[in-house]
C-alpha cells in the first residue's frame, strides 16, 4: 500500500499523523474533563472497546489493551466500583468472567463521544476548503487550526524541555 507514496509525502503523512494523534487524545481528555470524571487512558479505552464489540472476556480485552490479564482485570473492578461496567460468570464455566457496559457506562461513552466530534467538527469547520486538497494537508490545516505543533516543531520543543528554565543562559560570574 505505501509502496506508491514517495519518501517525502510518507514521511509528511505520519509526521501529520503523530500531530493529530496528540490533538484527538488532547481533545478527549478535554472532553472527560469537562465532565468531571477521573478516567485513566488504559479505562477510556476498555470503555470505548466494550461501547465498540459488546460484553468480552477480562482476558481479551487485556490482549486488546495490550496489559497483563490482571491489569484488565484490576481496571475492570475500578470501573465495576464506579458502576461504569459489570461483571458477569457464566453458569458453564466459573473462572471466566465477562465484562459489559452499564447504562450509565454506555452513556459516559456516548457524550465524551458527542463532545470529542464537535470539537473536531468545529476545527473541521475553520479549515479552509483550499487546506483540505490532501490527507496531509488536511492533517497539517487541523493541527495548526487547534494551535497544536507540527510534528517536527513537537519533536523540537521536546529536545530542550526538560532543561531547567534559564538552562541556556550563560553564568554571570
Amino acid at each position: 500500500m505505501t509502496r506508491d507514496v514517495p519518501d517525502g509525502d510518507l514521511d509528511r503523512l505520519t509526521a501529520g499523523l503523530s500531530a493529530l494523534s496528540r490533538l484527538v487524545v488532547g481533545i478527549t481528555a478535554v472532553a472527560v474533563g469537562a465532565l468531571d470524571v477521573e478516567l485513566t487512558l488504559t479505562q477510556h479505552r476498555m470503555i470505548v472497546l466494550l461501547a465498540t464489540t459488546g460484553p468480552r472476556r477480562t482476558v481479551d480485552l487485556a490482549g486488546d489493551l495490550g496489559v497483563h490479564p490482571s491489569t484488565a482485570s484490576r481496571t475492570g473492578d475500578r470501573l465495576v466500583r464506579r458502576g461504569l461496567l459489570a461483571r458477569r460468570r457464566l453458569s458453564d464455566d466459573r473462572r471466566v468472567s465477562w465484562l459489559h457496559l452499564t447504562d450509565r457506562g454506555r452513556d459516559l461513552v456516548a457524550e465524551i463521544v458527542r463532545r470529542r466530534t464537535a470539537e473536531l467538527r468545529r476545527l473541521l469547520a475553520a479549515v479552509p476548503a483550499e487546506a483540505r486538497r490532501t490527507p496531509a494537508d488536511l492533517m497539517d490545516a487541523l493541527v495548526l487550526a487547534a494551535g497544536e505543533p507540527s510534528e517536527p516543531a513537537w519533536w523540537q520543543h521536546w529536545a530542550t524541555s526538560s532543561r531547567p528554565p534559564g538552562a541556556d543562559i550563560p553564568a554571570q560570574d
